[in-house]
């Protein structure tokens, strides 16, 4: 990030990979009760997590940011952790 918010020089962009995921996608797919949105921003914030790159929003007009992809054994690994701890 700079100091006007988010940025996302450096990243490419990427296009549908099985092993990159949203946040939302990763929320999604693990989900409730575990995981939330919220607390995988607030994770992924907290462990510094580097993105790989960004992806085209899913939806049809296409605007907006495009949001960063992490790597999917990222958040599996951090589920498992918290599924255990539960």
């Amino acid at each position: 990030m700079n100091g006007r918010g988010w940025s996302s020089h450096g990243l490419t962009l990427v296009g549908e990979d099985e092993r990159l995921w949203t946040v939302e996608e990763a929320a999604r797919l693990l989900g409730p009760p575990v995981l939330s949105t919220v607390l995988l921003r607030r994770l992924v914030t907290e462990l510094e997590w580097e993105p790989e790159g960004t992806r085209r929003p899913d939806r049809t007009d296409a605007r907006g940011r495009q949001p960063r992809v992490y790597r999917a054994i990222d958040f599996i690994r951090v589920y498992e952790n918290l599924s255990k701890a539960a």
